[in-house]
């Protein structure tokens, strides 16, 4: 019997050799070689490393919904919930998202409507989602704020 790791790679192959040699020529090496931008990689470093912190100062001192509150506090100019916010601050905040920007404005408002009401579902999803949305600095000042100075 086969195991799961040779099934996977036979699959993999049988896909590879249905991609016609000038799509892999033409598209699909260039794109590999193709120099990453130095902001997206330190962005990517940044948001592992911020991450992890203000992962363990949330799982062993508080757990993971006090993280998506603060966050939507954050990001939010203050308002304590989704359905306190005065402003359109956490809609132009998730229009960073290239998915999101594209959206109706009802769409988007629906989106977040059910954001809240799911609040408990995919907590950690959420979390990673919003916290890739901040800039390297605004983590920085999210840390400052809700790690740091709180425990001053």
């Amino acid at each position: 019997m086969e195991n799961i790791e040779t099934i996977e790679k036979n699959i993999n192959m049988k896909l590879w050799e249905k991609i016609p040699v000038d799509v892999f020529i033409n598209h699909i090496i260039p794109y590999t070689y193709q120099k990453i931008d130095s902001s997206l990689l330190n962005d990517i470093r940044n948001f592992v490393h911020d991450y992890r912190i203000i992962l363990n100062y949330y799982a062993f001192d508080m757990n993971e919904y006090f993280l998506i509150h603060d966050i939507i506090l954050f990001c939010s100019n203050g308002g304590i919930s989704l359905h306190e916010i005065q402003d359109d601050s956490f809609v132009e905040f998730l229009e960073r998202n290239v998915i999101f920007k594209k959206l109706s404005l009802d769409k988007k408002y629906e989106y977040i409507q059910h954001f809240h009401h799911n609040l408990t579902s995919k907590i950690e999803q959420k979390n990673k989602f919003l916290f890739a949305l901040f800039t390297p600095s605004e983590r920085a000042h999210f840390i400052n704020k809700y790690i740091i100075e709180a425990n001053e």
